[in-house]
């Protein structure tokens, strides 16, 4: 399994996980958190991942953080606690909310820095792409060119031999 898909198959089992724990259809987190249906759907069975403001919402809602929510098997450390620890009950070595609310940033800036690198080798695969196409585009011509001349240097060496 890739890396994205890891963090794909991690963060939907843990939303599928957290969903039920509460006691919710799929359709009624949608009502509450105003996302699709079948958005949700996507994430749980590992088709997608969510955009930051999605991940934002999922995090508030279940009080779970970011990280946890696509770095954490959340299922496991419940079976083994028998509770979930939330953003509350997370103690930094300073004991300080605003230092967790700084990681929390940290780590959705470093998100956002990967996606724009991602979308930026997209775009790069795109011009290679449309290059290539370019590429042999040309090359189609210079053959024909190369057959037009073939020609007639054929045409002129018959008409030299007369």
């Amino acid at each position: 399994m890739e890396i994205s898909n890891k963090s794909e198959y991690i963060f939907g089992k843990n939303l599928r996980f957290l969903r039920k724990l509460k006691k919710m259809t799929l359709f009624g987190l949608s009502d509450v958190l105003k996302i699709s249906k079948s958005a949700i759907s996507d994430y749980e069975n590992s088709k997608s991942l969510p955009g930051l403001d999605v991940v934002q919402k999922f995090s508030t809602y279940f009080d779970i953080p970011i990280d946890d929510l696509y770095n954490s098997d959340i299922t496991e450390i419940y079976k083994k606690t028998g509770k979930i620890y939330t953003k509350e009950a997370i103690k930094t070595p300073k004991g300080n909310t605003e230092d967790i609310a700084f990681e929390n940033e940290k780590y959705i800036f470093s998100i956002k820095l990967l996606t724009q690198k991602l979308e930026s080798t997209q775009l790069q695969i795109q011009m290679l792409k449309q290059l290539l196409e370019s590429r042999e585009a040309e090359n189609k011509t210079l053959k024909i060119n190369i057959k037009l001349l073939e020609e007639q240097l054929k045409n002129f060496d018959k008409l030299v031999a007369f």
